[in-house]
């Protein structure tokens, strides 16, 4: 295997055909301490080997800890000042020992292992998905800040609003958005307690299918969905089966326990269209019964990144349609604490530009509704986790699933 000479340190090679490690999923505790941090024993890696490494699409080499500090740094300038962000001020404001020509190489790699982009030539670094994800694995194992004058402010509204969960869901969202500055949802659980007793898809056209179920209580409903490509009695056939062994049995408020993926999964082998399975998932879900509240759409007006119009029309559809909405907060509803769900991670296409900050609320079972608030992925996300976690928390100790449908 021929060697290629580099300017790594003596001992070292690069291999053209050469498998590098994977990049690690980063646990790893650590404040974010900008003054006084020093280089790493590895040096500086010139942009020819990075490109010898990109040009064959194997993973990135790990990150040593100077360039996890320098990508942190990255993303909170850019947080704080919606500009891309270049190596002197990384030298000036955030104290690092090494050269401004140190830092660009470091940058320079970080941009070929995916985590920074150039908007354009002469500007500095933007991170991508991919950096501000690493960023919040970082900051997320460090404690949130306590905000105890909002705490003590929600807390008066807890017991000013008791007895009165509705009105609270809606004051609930209202502070949440006037808190972090960004759109707020408030998701209540579902009202149904009825199971899938029977489910079943019967074709009506090559084009369309009827849509029937009935719960263990009598209750009967029956829906038309329309296929974008015609379908065989065959496929229809199998799809029904399908749908009653997932479905049957389930409560209809638990829904969110039945994921997307689990439905494809399920139908994998019939070459069913991509979007009918949307439709039959929509149509099913659309029996949860649940209450969404909505605040602060104007905010969004605010943030560079919406101010292309196709960017903002995706947004402010997504807001418009709760069933959207709620398919944008289901992932919080199986975690145990804050979620944040970053670009392409989201479920919904209009939110893939997007960040979304979540956490369950008044948990039963696999149900429970959620707090949210939803912006561009160069969110404050330290802030809005601390506040999304707080109101959450006092929520749930204000309202019982019970008191939302008395």
């Amino acid at each position: 295997m021929r060697r290629l000479r580099t300017n790594r340190p003596r001992g070292r090679t690069w291999t053209k055909t050469g498998t590098h490690p994977p990049r690690p999923v980063d646990t790893h505790r650590h404040g974010l301490v900008w003054l006084a941090v020093v280089g790493s024993a590895r040096g500086p890696v010139k942009q020819r080997n990075r490109r010898l490494w990109g040009m064959h699409h194997s993973p990135a080499p790990p990150l040593t800890e100077r360039q996890v500090q320098v990508l942190l740094a990255v993303v909170e300038q850019h947080v704080a000042s919606k500009q891309p962000v270049g190596s002197k001020q990384l030298r000036q404001r955030y104290g690092f020992s090494v050269s401004s020509a140190t830092l660009r190489n470091e940058m320079a790699f970080l941009e070929e292992a995916g985590y920074l982009y150039h908007p354009h030539t002469s500007a500095g670094r933007v991170p991508t998905a991919e950096g501000f994800r690493l960023y919040v694995n970082r900051v997320r194992e460090q404690p949130l800040p306590e905000h105890r004058e909002a705490s003590r402010v929600y807390e008066s509204e807890c017991r000013r609003l008791e007895g009165r969960p509705r009105a609270l869901m809606r004051a609930t969202s209202r502070s949440l958005c006037a808190l972090t500055g960004y759109p707020s949802i408030v998701m209540t659980p579902s009202r149904s307690k009825d199971r899938f007793k029977t489910i079943a898809v019967y074709p009506v056209s090559t084009h369309n299918l009827r849509l029937s179920y009935e719960t263990d209580t009598g209750k009967r409903i029956e829906k038309l969905l329309r296929s974008p490509e015609p379908l065989r009695a065959d496929q229809i056939a199998l799809l029904s089966r399908a749908l009653a062994k997932i479905y049957t049995g389930k409560i209809v408020g638990e829904l969110s326990a039945v994921t997307g993926t689990d439905l494809a999964a399920a139908v994998a082998d019939i070459d069913l269209p991509e979007g009918l399975l949307f439709e039959l998932r929509r149509a099913v879900e659309s029996e949860e019964e649940r209450d969404i509240y909505v605040d602060g759409t104007s905010y969004i007006l605010d943030e560079p990144q919406f101010q292309e119009v196709a960017s903002l029309r995706a947004f402010i559809e997504t807001l418009d349609q709760h069933w959207l909405l709620r398919e944008t907060l289901l992932p919080a509803a199986d975690a145990e604490r804050v979620t944040v769900i970053i670009g392409g991670e989201n479920r919904v296409h209009g939110m893939a530009q997007c960040s979304v900050v979540a956490q369950a609320y008044a948990r039963t079972g696999t149900c429970a509704g959620s707090v949210a608030v939803l912006g561009p992925m160069c969110m404050e996300y330290v802030n809005a986790m601390a506040i999304v976690s707080l109101i959450a928390n006092r929520l749930g100790e204000a309202v019982t699933k019970e008191d939302l449908y008395t």
